[in-house]
C-alpha cells in the first residue's frame, strides 16, 4: 500500500458515527424536503410500472455502480461504516414507507418479496423474532459475481434495512453482514438485532 492511501485510510479510520453526528445527518436529510418527496415519487413510479426516466426507463447495467462500490471498498475498507450510516438514512427517510407489519416477524415477511420485485436480489428470511432476524439474498446486486476479494461489501444493504426496520418498529434496529458473496460465500446473509434501549 502507497505512502498516501495508508494516509487517506489513517484519517478515514478517525470518523466516528455518535449519536450527535447521527442526528446531524438526519438534519442535513431533513433540510431537503424536496429530495425526500423527489424520491419517494420516483419510487412509487417504479413499483406502478411507470418509467423515472423518459427514454432509458427505470433499468441499467448494474456494473454501472458495482466497479465503482468494490473498488472504493477494496481501497478504502474504512468507507462501509461511513456507508452504513448513510444508507441507514436512506432507509428512515425515503423507504421506510414501503414497510409493512407491526413486529420483526412481520416486517420480514412483508420484506421478502421487495428485494426480488426490484430486481436486487432473492430474499430469503431464515429466521425471525421480535428480537432478531436473520435473511439472505441471493443473485445479489452489489457482489454475485464478485470474486474473493476477502470483504463483506454490501452496507447500503445492511445500512438501508437497519433504517427501514427501524423506522417500521419504532426502535432501532442493527442489521450486520454476515456473509457475503465477495468474501467467497455462495449468497449475502445478514442478522438483524433489535437493539433494547
Amino acid at each position: 500500500m502507497t505512502d498516501k492511501i495508508a494516509e487517506i485510510r489513517r484519517q478515514l479510520a478517525q470518523i466516528r458515527f455518535d449519536d450527535e453526528t447521527i442526528q446531524a445527518m438526519r438534519d442535513k436529510i431533513a433540510a431537503h424536503p424536496q429530495l425526500q418527496q423527489g424520491f419517494s415519487e420516483a419510487y412509487g413510479k417504479y413499483i406502478k410500472g411507470e418509467a423515472v426516466r423518459p427514454t432509458l426507463g427505470n433499468e441499467m447495467q448494474i456494473f454501472y455502480m458495482r466497479e465503482r462500490q468494490t473498488l472504493t471498498f477494496l481501497l478504502f475498507p474504512e468507507l462501509l461504516k461511513l456507508e452504513y450510516e448513510v444508507a441507514r438514512m436512506i432507509g428512515e427517510s425515503v423507504m421506510a414507507d414501503q414497510m409493512g407489519g407491526y413486529t420483526l416477524p412481520e416486517i420480514m415477511k412483508h420484506n421478502e418479496p421487495i428485494a426480488a420485485n426490484h430486481k436486487y436480489a432473492i430474499e430469503e428470511v431464515v429466521e425471525a423474532d421480535d428480537h432478531h432476524a436473520v435473511y439472505r439474498h441471493y443473485e445479489c446486486a452489489d457482489c454475485y459475481g464478485v470474486p474473493n476479494i476477502g470483504m463483506k461489501i454490501c452496507a447500503y444493504e445492511a445500512g438501508t434495512a437497519a433504517g427501514c426496520f427501524s423506522a417500521a418498529l419504532g426502535k432501532r434496529c442493527e442489521v450486520t453482514e454476515t456473509k457475503c458473496c465477495a468474501n467467497g460465500d455462495p449468497y449475502c446473509e445478514f442478522l438483524v438485532t433489535v437493539v433494547e434501549e
